[in-house]
């Protein structure tokens, strides 16, 4: 916890708003707020397409190892290979939702101090 912290802490103490803000999400709650907002059906389609990519590579590894010639082995370590990358690239794009929901959460203390300051300015 740094100075600015404890300064917007201080501003917005014993305000209802300001109590919800300051508690820290867990990991859950964090990973499941991306499917919450107002583009929940684009993290819905890649949740989609996350499942697809695991699919696609456990049918790939599966058929991999029940492949006879190296040709084949080659292909299907291909197709497994594009189902993890797939599913890598998704679990990023998650990962950068949570982190753009992080720092939303952290402008909107800040904005709530700055209009704590000014009606405390003018009134």
């Amino acid at each position: 916890m740094n100075d600015l912290d404890e300064k917007i802490r201080k501003a917005l103490a014993g305000t209802r708003e300001g109590e919800e803000l300051f508690v820290e999400q867990g990991l859950m709650a964090e990973a499941v707020a991306p499917f919450r907002g107002k583009r929940r059906w684009v993290n819905v389609v890649g949740l989609c397409y996350g499942f697809a990519g695991f699919a696609i590579a456990l049918w790939g590894g599966v058929r991999f190892f029940e492949a006879e010639d190296t040709r084949a082995q080659i292909l299907w370590a291909v197709v497994c290979l594009i189902g993890i990358l797939l599913n890598a690239f998704l679990k990023v794009f998650f990962w950068m939702e949570m982190h753009t929901n992080r720092v939303l959460r952290e402008v909107k203390r800040v904005e709530l101090l700055l209009v704590k300051k000014r009606s405390e300015r003018q009134g």
